[in-house]
C-alpha cells in the first residue's frame, strides 16, 4: 500500500484558525441580536401587563366613584391596596368650554401611576357629568 502524504501548500497553515475565528465572530453577533430581541420582547410584555392592570384599576375606581353618587374628596398619590406599586390621583373640576365658559358640568379624572425601569407611567380615565 502506498501511503499518501497530504500536505497543504506552504503559507496556508493559519487559514483554519482564521476561519474558526470568523465563524465564532459571526455566531456571536447573531446570538447577541437574538438575545437583544428576546430581552426587548420581555420588557414590552411586562410593561403591557402593568398598563392593563392600570386600566383595570382606573375603571374599578371610577365605578366606585359612580356608586358613591359622584361624590368624594380629591386624592393625590393614594396607594392602590390590591396592587403594590400603583398609586392614583382623583381630581374633580368644573367643566368649561372655551367659547361658552363654565357650564353645569363637572369632570372627574382618575390617573393611575406606576414606575417601570425608572420611568413613571400613567393611565388616565375621565368622566364628564352634570353637577349636583
Amino acid at each position: 500500500m502506498k501511503s499518501e502524504n497530504t500536505h497543504r501548500p506552504r503559507g496556508t497553515e493559519g487559514f483554519a484558525l482564521i476561519e474558526v475565528l470568523i465563524a465564532v465572530t459571526i455566531l456571536a453577533v447573531v446570538l447577541l441580536s437574538v438575545y437583544s430581541g428576546i430581552s426587548s420582547g420581555i420588557n414590552i410584555i411586562s410593561n403591557s401587563r402593568n398598563y392593563t392592570k392600570s386600566m383595570i384599576i382606573a375603571r374599578s375606581l371610577m365605578n366606585e366613584f359612580r356608586n358613591e353618587n359622584m361624590r368624594g374628596p380629591d386624592m393625590h398619590d393614594a396607594p392602590v391596596d390590591e396592587y403594590e406599586g400603583f398609586t392614583f390621583d382623583r381630581i374633580t373640576e368644573r367643566y368649561e368650554l372655551e367659547l361658552a365658559g363654565p357650564i353645569g358640568l363637572n369632570k372627574t379624572s382618575i390617573a393611575v401611576k406606576w414606575r417601570y425601569k425608572g420611568n413613571t407611567n400613567r393611565y388616565k380615565l375621565s368622566i364628564v357629568y352634570q353637577a349636583r
